[in-house]
């Protein structure tokens, strides 16, 4: 029998390493690594986290900041940890650096995991931040 419905998403999924080793029934901030490199996902609503074996809901039961989880209450000793990025650009060659300005005065930045102060024209300035793996 064939499908019947809208097609399945494909993309470049990716599966965070375990914390839970680091549970303790206190502890509520964590890293968040890919391959033991650190990974900011910029926005919770990309990431599917288990924990304990219950989905839990983005800016109820965790906020992101920066490559850092926090939960609203400390995940218990021994609770089973997965959390799967539903979005991301790993399936393209990422940029490693950035060169700025002209050939005499180029100015090459290390983009991994930094963020970047622009001023704008007002000279009010505003964060970017780079997402590399």
């Amino acid at each position: 029998m064939p499908y019947i419905g809208r097609p399945q998403s494909s993309g470049a999924f990716a599966k965070l390493d375990d914390i839970s080793s680091q549970f303790n029934n206190s502890k509520t901030v964590f890293n968040l690594t890919i391959g033991n490199q650190a990974f900011f996902p910029g926005n919770p609503y990309t990431l599917l986290v288990s924990l304990g074996g219950v989905i839990q809901e983005p800016l109820t039961s965790f906020t992101i900041n920066d490559d850092q989880i926090t939960f609203a209450s400390a995940p218990t000793s021994g609770a089973n940890f997965f959390c799967v990025v539903l979005s991301t650009t790993l399936n393209t060659e990422p940029l490693k650096t950035l060169t700025i300005g002209s050939r005499s005065g180029a100015q090459t930045l290390d983009l991994h995991g930094r963020t970047l102060s622009i001023a704008d024209r007002s000279g009010v300035k505003h964060t970017i931040g780079f997402n590399l793996t």
